[in-house]
């Protein structure tokens, strides 16, 4: 990582020092501007904080690979036999078959690599200068200031802990006192050595608490109805569209999950039931027009989601170039996409394949035998939800929400914990009857929903990981051991 660090570059810097007003959501990174100039307005902080968010979004991190990419092939979500072969589609057939070294996968994983741990530096320096800033500089003052610290921090442990899922064995596989990768809190860093798992969880964990304090009074009289209604351009309103960020809630819900997946249930349950308590800001497992809405285009179920990242231009030329590619030619065993087959979707989704909003709605039926997904499939302006669908990249629902909750205490009430899944269920249009699931096959039931939710989302291969649990694919199944879900770090690591 020495060469990435002595390179680096603040990445939301703008065009002009000059420029008022910057359309956050939208802007591109677009020149390089010293860090001494950068932060001597608030209009340098919102441009590098956006800068953060933008690089997120791209397809070498949570645009493709960390998302629907490299991460679902991984975890064995599609039946990659119908993958395309260009527009990424190799690379995810190569980690799919566990070929780590392939060298039409390396380039991939190691630009991931690289792009993640510049992100880290730029929230790095990010946040050190926020932490000193004047309050003056910020358009809001010290809450503004706070926002913008809060969110560097919490986006830092966010993307590590997303690394060190991938490179490091999970704690239900006893990774005991060895080192895999570092844990970066300070910029400029040169040289870092490898962490533990637990001590890499440790500092995780702190930096969430720490932006969960500070973001807790700016979110508090958040407009949570209209959090991915596009805001016009001015310092103001650069506080509003606040589900494209890492906000109070998002933090909170990943607080959860990083306790859940470190094994610390009773922590996990704390978290999630503080989003619980506040449920009704996040309706769409309830509300009653949720399948019109489905029906009607809602593909991404987005009143579900707490944080997403915005891409506008970059996910309309992704669907074209992974989902229909070969549109144009002999549909059939000529058409490629990311999917699954028949086969797959009994395995899946059972007696509920006909009644299950996830494949009924956010899947099409490609032919007699293959359905392909639908939530980055480009909607025309003309549909009712097509302005956030179109945008959006999923980075953590309510749904989960409710399978962390679920799973810290099923042992303890699983009476409650039966509840929380009926819900989630409920909301996707299945009334499900679980009067006689066991304590032994209730997380074989929430597993199996989880999948179905996951689909084309990142989550999927974490969960198996974190369960240590067999995961089933098309033909075949994956171990759960270190040589099949721990990625080898770059080449160019070795001397870490």
């Amino acid at each position: 990582m020495k060469r990435i660090y002595r390179t680096i570059v603040l990445l939301g810097a703008m065009a002009t020092l000059e420029t008022s007003c910057s359309d956050w959501l939208n802007v591109y990174p677009s020149d390089q501007i010293k860090e001494e100039f950068l932060f001597e307005t608030g209009d340098g902080y919102r441009a590098a904080l956006n800068g953060i968010y933008r690089k997120m979004a791209s397809w070498n991190i949570y645009g493709s690979n960390l998302k629907w990419g490299l991460i679902d092939a991984w975890g064995q979500v599609y039946n990659m036999d119908l993958a395309p072969i260009d527009g990424g589609g190799q690379a995810m057939k190569k980690i799919e078959q566990l070929k780590f070294t392939d060298q039409e996968l390396t380039p991939t994983t190691d630009q991931m690599w690289n792009d993640s741990w510049n992100v880290v530096a730029n929230c790095n320096e990010l946040a050190q200068q926020a932490e000193v800033a004047d309050s003056t500089l910020f358009f809001s003052g010290e809450l503004e200031r706070k926002m913008i610290l809060g969110e560097a921090i919490g986006l830092r442990a966010y993307i590590q802990f997303d690394l060190l899922r991938i490179y490091a064995p999970s704690p239900a596989m006893n990774p005991g006192n060895r080192t895999f990768i570092p844990y970066v809190n300070v910029y400029p860093a040169y040289v870092n050595n490898r962490e533990t798992v637990s001590y890499c969880l440790e500092q995780i964990i702190n930096d969430l608490k720490r932006a969960q304090e500070l973001l807790l009074e700016v979110d508090k009289n958040a407009n949570w109805r209209d959090r991915f209604v596009e805001a016009k351009n001015d310092e103001k309103l650069f506080w509003y569209s606040r589900g494209f960020r890492l906000n109070y809630y998002a933090v909170t819900a990943e607080l959860a999950r990083v306790y859940l997946y470190a094994g610390m249930l009773e922590e996990a349950y704390e978290q999630a039931d503080i989003i619980l308590q506040q449920r009704s800001l996040f309706t769409a497992l309830t509300e009653d027009d949720a399948l019109d809405a489905m029906r009607n285009g809602n593909i991404k179920m987005y009143d579900d989601i707490i944080f997403a990242l915005y891409s506008r231009k970059d996910q309309i030329e992704w669907d074209r170039l992974i989902n229909h590619q070969y549109d144009t030619e002999d549909e059939g065993e000529n058409s490629s996409f990311l999917g699954i087959d028949s086969y797959m979707a009994e395995e899946r989704y059972g007696e509920d394949l006909k009644k299950d909003w996830r494949i009924c709605y956010q899947m099409e039926k490609e032919n007699y035998y293959d359905y392909r997904t639908l939530k980055y499939y480009q909607q025309p302006d003309s549909y009712k939800y097509a302005k956030i669908n179109n945008v959006i990249v999923p980075m953590f629902r309510m749904s989960e929400v409710y399978y962390i909750a679920a799973e810290a205490i099923y042992k303890t009430d699983l009476n409650k914990a039966k509840e929380y899944l009926k819900a989630v269920k409920k909301g996707r249009g299945i009334n499900a009857k679980l009067d006689d699931v066991t304590e032994t096959q209730f997380m074989n039931v929430l597993v199996n929903d989880a999948q179905r939710e996951f689909f084309g989302e990142g989550q999927t291969f974490f969960m198996f990981k974190r369960l240590k649990k067999t995961m089933v694919g098309w033909e075949k199944e994956v171990l759960p051991t270190e040589e099949n879900m721990v990625l080898p770090l770059p080449e160019s690591e070795s001397a870490i």
